[in-house]
């Protein structure tokens, strides 16, 4: 089968889990198929695959979107592909059979405002003219349902884990501390950690305020690290400002950010944003970490109910949640074990037959 993969947006050059899904995929693909891709960048031209058709989205803003179709529609006229792949790209390819992926319709928002609502919209619209459109969850799939794309179109094939970069290791003991000004046992803090883009809909705010809720003598027993790519700069120095005083570290647009799971004890996801799949419940399960998340329909069903939920927007539960793994670490280790066994059974190469199943039922 011949796929054309199209994507606005591409690892290392933008670094979430819509595109890290791509990725994947495209690494399968092209293990079995004649593949090309066709990719937006928006800092540099090495920072996506050499190989692929880059299309250069530096200051371009909604023209993008254009310029990814031309791109597309050129690619296709050129090497006349059996089918094309698309991640989250509105514009379709024609006289080709199209398959979508949508992972989610918070658009990277925690509220639908009047863009989320627009792009809302134009999924609707195309949803109608593809030939599949594929999403990552049950959920997923109920909100497109929401907004009129028919229930023939769709297909949930939920999002595999890189179990081979993920997975479990011993962590370095943290130093122990004394909590200030009293006359407590030194012992070793348990590491947090909330691996995310850095962005509002995220709530790492959340996670830093769920710490602060803690009296001193508990607080010395936890050390909360935020990590990820910084999607919005204010957002990021308004956390710094928000962590004073408090046991937090930032490790911002890091190179790699899986050694950060594999040393904390706990992971984080208190996201505030409607998810479609939650990969930073998934891959912490994957290094064997617990996860406390804000209760969500598609993290609860990414993660197979594994871990501990807690109210959104709840940040005493969140506290309360962290206190309680604290003082736990029997439940700690159950937790992260579980965690690792269930997502065992969702390597890419087993997610990819899928896709396949999809993209040759929609050849002609």
């Amino acid at each position: 089968m011949r796929i054309l993969m199209v994507a606005r947006r591409y690892p290392p050059d933008v670094k979430s889990g819509t595109e890290t899904v791509f990725a994947a995929l495209y690494e399968e693909a092209r293990r079995h198929h004649d593949v090309r891709l066709v990719v937006g960048y928006r800092t540099a031209r090495d920072q996506v695959p050499a190989e692929a058709v880059a299309v250069d989205l530096r200051d371009k803003g909604a023209a993008g979107y254009l310029a990814m179709g031309l791109a597309a529609v050129r690619e296709a006229r050129r090497w006349r592909p059996d089918v094309v792949l698309s991640n989250s790209v509105e514009i379709a390819v024609p006289g080709v059979p199209n398959a979508l992926i949508v992972h989610d319709l918070n658009f990277g928002k925690a509220t639908r405002d009047a863009s989320v609502r627009l792009r809302e919209q134009l999924y609707k619209v195309q949803g109608k003219r593809l030939d599949a459109v594929i999403t990552v969850s049950a959920h997923s799939r109920a909100q497109l349902l929401r907004i009129g794309v028919p229930d023939a179109r769709i297909t949930v094939i939920s999002n595999g884990v890189d179990v081979r970069r993920f997975f479990p290791r011993e962590a370095a003991p943290a130093a122990p501390i004394a909590a200030a000004g009293m006359k407590l046992p030194a012992l070793p803090p348990v590491r947090f950690v909330y691996p995310a883009r850095i962005l509002p809909g995220k709530g790492q705010h959340a996670a830093i305020d769920a710490l602060g809720r803690m009296r001193p003598d508990q607080r010395y027993r936890a050390h909360l690290t935020i990590v990820g790519a910084v999607a919005d700069r204010i957002y990021a120095d308004q956390l710094r400002i928000q962590a004073y005083n408090q046991p937090v570290t930032f490790a911002h647009d890091v190179a790699d950010i899986v050694p950060y799971y594999q040393d904390a004890e706990v992971v984080l996801f208190p996201t505030l944003m409607e998810e479609g799949f939650g990969f930073t419940a998934v891959e912490g399960m994957a290094c064997g970490r617990p996860v406390i998340y804000y209760d969500q329909p598609a993290i609860r069903e990414a993660t197979g109910g594994i871990g501990i939920p807690v109210p959104r927007d709840d940040a005493d539960a969140l506290r309360n949640a962290m206190l309680r793994l604290i003082a736990d670490p029997e439940e700690r280790a159950r937790l992260g074990r579980e965690g690792r066994a269930y997502v065992e059974g969702r390597a890419w190469d087993r997610v990819w037959g899928r896709y396949e199943t999809v993209l040759d039922g929609i050849r002609r």
